[in-house]
């Protein structure tokens, strides 16, 4: 028969098809709504459709027999899919069971792992603590070891320094020794010298031949004092040519383009006037002349340099006004100040000669030295203290030099450049 989509709507069917029993699905009234229902329900889920009924042809009652026997079957399923299910439910719920149990066993050795592992980090921070505890006391006495260090090359430092300036000492008591046993030597020397010309053999005076021995005696006496006298000539001679390149050098400072004065011009020209000239002006060397003659041109040339050197020295004053003052001298000052050490050294050396000699030989008391002002000149004699230049002209003044001009110009030398180290 046929059918209509209206026909396979539920909505309209009368709720009293559904209500008669609680398991009672149709009756005489709705079966040919429930047919409709059946065949519907039967399309949807993919069975045979189109089920009659009501027919009793052979053909529609196969096709209800084979929808029934597929309904069968695929019940039959159903219950096999069910067992199934339940079994893999069964075996998901012992594996179920199996890991909750394995989880709350991970749990446990967690825990238990926590545990070991806050009391390792209890351990490890007191280990921490320990450790930085032990590393600051190292580090304390590392500094304090460093303290020490630093403060044991100090020391070897200072004894380093005591050392080399005891070594020092040593040196210049041994050169004192060396130069007092040759000095006593000399003396002994002398007086074997004399003692053996006085012995004779046998030792008879009455065999001794008084007066050849008196002559050889005072001959000897004789041709000492020449050769001492042969020495301070030499020696006076090159203390004649250090001052004579001390005015040279004097000179170049003046006609130098920086050490020019401009303030006193009669003495620059002076003495650039004639290269050929003596230091001092006069084509006589001025050193080589009589005391009397050659003082007053002496003391005169020397004051008026000096007298430009301190012009200048005020000139660079002014000029400089505003910067740093610093200690260190020039080189020409270093210069003129090792030419001064090395003329008081052979000022020393040649009244030291002198006064061995003289005290000998018994000659005038004009050539006499104060030894005691030598003894502590020759000590420092390589140093320039401003004390030392001040009292150097005190030292030329007690030295009394054969050739009188010569210690003259010393001293006013010596003066002059103490009123520069003043200045």
């Amino acid at each position: 028969m046929p059918t209509s989509d209206n026909d396979f709507d539920l909505s309209s069917s009368p709720a009293s098809a559904f209500s008669i029993g609680e398991y009672t699905f149709a009756d005489v009234n709705n079966l040919e709504h429930c047919a409709k229902y059946l065949n519907q329900t039967l399309v949807t889920f993919g069975f045979p459709s189109s089920l009659d009924l009501f027919a009793n042809d052979p053909v529609s009652t196969a096709r209800t027999c084979n929808c029934i026997y597929s309904l069968l079957q695929q019940r039959q399923r159903d219950v096999e899919f069910r067992e199934s299910a339940n079994e893999q439910r069964q075996r998901l719920l012992s594996d179920i069971s199996r890991l909750e149990a394995k989880v709350e066993r991970l749990e446990s050795q967690i825990q238990a792992k926590d545990r070991e592992i806050a009391t390792i980090t209890r351990t490890e921070a007191k280990a921490t603590a320990a450790f930085k505890a032990q590393i600051e006391k190292l580090q304390q006495e590392r500094d304090e070891f460093q303290r020490m260090v630093i403060g044991n090359q100090q020391v070897r430092t200072q004894q380093i320094h005591e050392m080399k300036k005891k070594e020092k000492e040593y040196i210049k008591l041994q050169e004192r020794l060396n130069q007092v046993l040759m000095e006593k030597k000399k003396e002994s020397r002398s007086g074997m010298e004399i003692m053996n010309l006085l012995q004779k053999e046998g030792r008879q005076r009455g065999t001794w031949n008084g007066k050849k021995a008196d002559n050889d005696f005072y001959k000897k006496i004789v041709d000492a004092c020449e050769a001492k006298n042969q020495e301070l000539m030499a020696e006076n001679n090159d203390l004649r040519a250090l001052l004579r390149s001390m005015q040279v050098d004097m000179r170049d400072f003046f006609n130098a383009p920086n050490g020019s004065s401009k303030q006193s011009p009669p003495v620059n020209e002076r003495l650039v006037a004639d290269p050929t000239q003596s230091p001092l002006g006069g084509r006589t060397d001025v050193f080589d002349l009589p005391f009397h003659m050659a003082r007053d041109q002496i003391e005169e040339s020397l004051r008026t340099k000096m007298s430009s050197i301190k012009e200048r020295m005020v000139q660079l004053q002014d000029a400089q006004k505003g910067a740093e003052v610093t200690s260190e001298a020039t080189e020409r000052e270093l210069e003129l100040e090792a030419q001064l050490v090395e003329a008081r050294s052979i000022i020393q050396e040649q009244a030291s000669i002198m006064s061995k000699h003289l005290t000998k030989s018994e000659r005038p008391r004009e050539y006499e030295i104060n030894v005691v002002d030598l003894h502590l000149r020759r000590e420092d004699r390589f140093s320039w203290p401003h004390s030392k230049v001040k009292g150097s002209s005190k030292y030329v003044n007690s030295v009394h030099f054969p050739n009188q001009n010569i210690q003259y110009g010393l001293s006013c030398l010596l003066q002059n450049l103490e009123s520069i180290v003043e200045y």
